[in-house]
C-alpha cells in the first residue's frame, strides 16, 4: 500500500471518529442540554413542594412548558436530544456530571444569598452586602434583563449610611439603567438613577439621609442587551458604609418624594 493511500485512510478514520464523538447540530448541546436538566430538576422539586398549585397533569405540563420555551426549545426536540444521549452514553454521563455541578452551584449560591441577607444586619463600617451571583450573563434568552435587589431595615442600620451598587460591565449594548430607592419612616422616597454606556468598571451611590431613618432600601438594574452575545456583569457588590461627612453634600443628586404614604399630599423636591 502506497503512502498516499495509508495518509487517505488514516485521514479518514481521524474524521470519522470525530464524527462518533461529536454532538450532531439538531441536538441540544452538552452545555444548554445540561442547563435544561438543571431547570427541570429545580422546577420538579417545586412542583413537589406546590402540590395543590399544580394538581393535574397539565398544570405540571404547562410548567415545563414553560421551562422549556425559556430555553428555546420544543417537547420533540428534548425528546429526540434524550434519545440520542441516551445511544451515546459517555456523553450522557458528561451532561449528567455537569448537571449535578450547576445544581450544587445553585445551592452555594442560595447559600451566599442568605448569608449576605445576614451581613446587611451586621454592624461595621463597610459590609458587601449583595445577595445575589457575583457574576451574571444576561441574553434575549434570559428570563429577564432586569436585577433587583430589597433590603428591609433593622437595629443596625443608621442614619447617613451610604450605598454603593458596582460592577464590571462587558459586551454592553448600549445604555443601562441604574437606580436605587430608599423608603423612609416618615413616608418619604428617596432615589437616584443613572444610565451608563460602553464597557468598564460602573457604579452608582445612594447615600441616605442622616436626619431621617431608613425602612427599605430596593435597586434595580436594566441591562442593554448587545446585537451578538450575552451582557456580562463581573465583580458585582453592593456596600454599605457609614456616614461620610466630607461627602455627605452630594446627596444633591438624589430626588425626594414626601408623604409617598400618602398619595393625596405627595410632592416631588430636590435634594
Amino acid at each position: 500500500m502506497s503512502r498516499r493511500a495509508r495518509n487517505s485512510i488514516f485521514a479518514a478514520i481521524i474524521v470519522l471518529a470525530a464524527g462518533c464523538h461529536g454532538v450532531p447540530s439538531e441536538v441540544i448541546q452538552p452545555e444548554e442540554m445540561a442547563q435544561l436538566m438543571a431547570d427541570v430538576h429545580t422546577g420538579e422539586a417545586l412542583v413537589d413542594m406546590n402540590r395543590r398549585e399544580y394538581e393535574t397533569d397539565s398544570a405540571k405540563q404547562a410548567f415545563k412548558q414553560s421551562v422549556y420555551a425559556r430555553h428555546g426549545v420544543t417537547s420533540a426536540q428534548v425528546d429526540s436530544s434524550m434519545a440520542w444521549y441516551g445511544r451515546n452514553i459517555t456523553r450522557y454521563m458528561d451532561v449528567y456530571d455537569r448537571t449535578i455541578e450547576i445544581l450544587e452551584h445553585r445551592l452555594t449560591e442560595t447559600g451566599n444569598r442568605v448569608a449576605a441577607e445576614a451581613a446587611l444586619s451586621m454592624a461595621g463600617d463597610s459590609v458587601d452586602v449583595w445577595p445575589h451571583p457575583r457574576y451574571l450573563a444576561i441574553s434575549p434568552k434570559s428570563p429577564t434583563d432586569i436585577i433587583t435587589f430589597h433590603f428591609n431595615a433593622d437595629e443596625n442600620w443608621e442614619p447617613g449610611d451610604y450605598y454603593t451598587w458596582r460592577t464590571k460591565i462587558l459586551n454592553n449594548g448600549g445604555q443601562s439603567e441604574w437606580s436605587i430607592a430608599g423608603t423612609y419612616t416618615d413616608g418619604s422616597v428617596e432615589t437616584v438613577y443613572n444610565g451608563f454606556g460602553g464597557d468598564g468598571r460602573r457604579e452608582i451611590l445612594f447615600r441616605s439621609d442622616s436626619t431621617r431613618t431608613l425602612r427599605s432600601l430596593s435597586g434595580y438594574m436594566r441591562a442593554a442587551l448587545p446585537d451578538e452575545g450575552p451582557v456580562r456583569l463581573d465583580s458585582i457588590e453592593l456596600v454599605r458604609k457609614r456616614l461620610d461627612p466630607g461627602h455627605y453634600n452630594e446627596r444633591y443628586r438624589q430626588r425626594r418624594v414626601s408623604g409617598y404614604a400618602e398619595p393625596d399630599s405627595t410632592t416631588t423636591d430636590s435634594i
